[in-house]
């Protein structure tokens, strides 16, 4: 028997604050259910990058190349070009989350969230900050940002011990 988690939703469509001269806006989801139990099983299927499980917080990129945030009565997307864009997203991830919701039994639940990333400035606290460009960055500081997004770039410092890196993750 198929039921659905969310009955009732208003949504509204708000220029970004961080960027007024937007041509796009976000949209508003307001739920009148809660969809907390449901974060688990869409961390499984939709994947997240952010998972705050004790907050009830789930990010997540949608293969739409847009940003999705669920909350327990609410759900924000960007970037959204027009009423009619939203209106078919937002029908759109209400139906994908009342499917979920119907397989959830054959779901496993990822409580998980993923690691953020260490710190910028830990990670240049590791470096030698001698700006000597080996690594193919200007400098340090730049190389530990890039470091940042891309772990992959750790071999790129001559003078940066895996193990230190390693460590600092961990950390995080």
């Amino acid at each position: 028997m198929s039921t659905q988690l969310i009955h009732n939703y208003d949504f509204r469509l708000v220029t970004p604050a961080c960027h007024p001269d937007a041509i796009f806006f976000c949209v508003y989801v307001d739920l009148q259910d809660d969809i907390s139990e449901v974060l688990p099983f869409i961390n499984t299927e939709l994947g997240s990058y952010n998972y705050d499980h004790s907050a009830r917080v789930l990010l997540c990129n949608g293969k739409d190349k847009r940003k999705y945030a669920f909350r327990p009565h609410e759900i924000v997307v960007a970037p959204v070009e027009c009423r009619e864009d939203a209106q078919e997203l937002v029908n759109d991830i209400i139906d994908t989350i009342n499917d979920i919701w119907n397989r959830r039994n054959g779901i496993e639940p990822n409580f998980e969230g993923k690691r953020t990333p260490p710190n910028v400035l830990d990670i240049y606290k590791l470096l030698p900050k001698s700006n000597c460009k080996e690594c193919g960055f200007p400098t340090c500081m730049a190389f530990a940002a890039a470091l940042r997004n891309d772990p992959g770039i750790v071999p790129l410092c001559p003078y940066l011990s895996q193990v230190d890196y390693m460590e600092l993750v961990s950390r995080e």
